[in-house]
């Protein structure tokens, strides 16, 4: 809390991997135990309490659901009492009933081929597994965690080496998958970047500000919503550049903003500012400068728009006739 501080950040959202976990109360001993979630949140109002003078932060105490397969889920916005009786295959059922947001974490972080000396730090599999056709997805969950930094730095490391080593565009991969899924599912995946600060390597050892989110009030609530409604932007800081994708169609007083649908009949103007690759449906449609008018495949189909600016700014899809 106190790195996140002093990175300007506006929230965090701590995911421990042991957050099921039972701990000493940090109000003393004649206090019971508590959950290691219910032990985040605990310390976060102990800190604000402490120092009022301190850069306001929203700390959102989550949990890394951890398991080998199908992969690591992150939970946040939701309550461990509420999970922690249910068998393993239905906690992200139980969380994703109470409106929590449940992210498949780092899809494609992995070991991969590299002559890179560095990448032999990385050494364990925590790809998500159905993405590699290994085992059913059973969709339990509504977010991507797309801009991994520790993928978006394997990525970077090898720019001129993609070619040769295909498996380390993480974050690229990442993206296909999520225009995939949206395609296929027809329904609104939340992306999200994340830190996954450990404070050690070969992970983050601080975090840093890979999302942005439009909030209506700077309080934990504002902030739940808003990640369900995908009013987001991910990349470097935040992406920050992308936040002015707008839409509007052909059917009186229809207009979308990141992460909104809207109904339309058979055409959607999309608007921006600048320079920005705009996909559609998954697939890569060109540069275009302030935005452009795209045709709907049959009158009132389903149809979602992103767009990707300069220095890796990337915003959440618009969505046409969202089911």
């Amino acid at each position: 809390m106190a790195a996140a501080r002093k990175a300007a950040l506006d929230f965090i959202v701590v995911t421990p991997h042991g957050a099921d976990r039972m701990f000493a109360s940090p109000r003393g001993p004649e206090v019971p135990q508590v959950s290691g979630q219910e032990l985040v949140a605990e310390l976060a109002a102990a800190a604000a309490k402490d120092d009022a003078a301190a850069r306001p932060l929203v700390v959102v105490s989550g949990w890394e659901f951890t398991r080998e397969s199908p992969g690591h889920l992150g939970f946040s916005f939701f309550r461990m009492a509420d999970v922690a009786g249910a068998a393993d295959e239905d906690k992200a059922k139980v969380a994703l009933a109470k409106d929590a947001l449940v992210v498949v974490n780092h899809p494609y972080f992995r070991p991969v081929k590299s002559d890179l000396p560095i990448m032999k730090m990385l050494d364990g599999d925590r790809r998500w597994r159905p993405f590699f056709g290994e085992g059913k997805d059973d969709l339990r969950w509504n977010a991507i965690e797309v801009w991994h930094e520790r993928s978006v730095l394997v990525q970077k490391l090898h720019a001129n080496l993609a070619a040769k080593f295909p498996d380390t565009q993480m974050a690229a991969d990442s993206l296909k998958a999520w225009d995939a899924a949206t395609l296929a599912q027809k329904r609104r995946i939340v992306a999200v970047g994340g830190s996954d600060c450990h404070g050690r390597l070969p992970y983050a050892l601080a975090p840093m500000a890979l999302v942005s989110v439009r909030v209506d009030a700077a309080d934990e609530e504002s902030l739940h919503r808003a990640l369900l409604a995908a009013h987001v932007t991910f990349g470097r800081d935040g992406g920050p550049a992308a936040r002015d994708f707008t839409a509007t169609s052909d059917v009186a007083g229809e207009k979308a903003s990141i992460g909104d649908s809207l109904a339309a009949k058979s055409e959607v103007r999309l608007a921006w500012s600048g320079k920005a690759v705009l996909v559609e449906n998954g697939e890569r449609v060109g540069e275009f400068d302030g935005g452009t008018t795209r045709k709907l495949a049959a009158t009132g189909a389903f149809a979602s728009w992103r767009i990707e600016k300069p220095n890796d700014a990337y915003s959440n899809c618009i969505y046409a006739n969202l089911p």
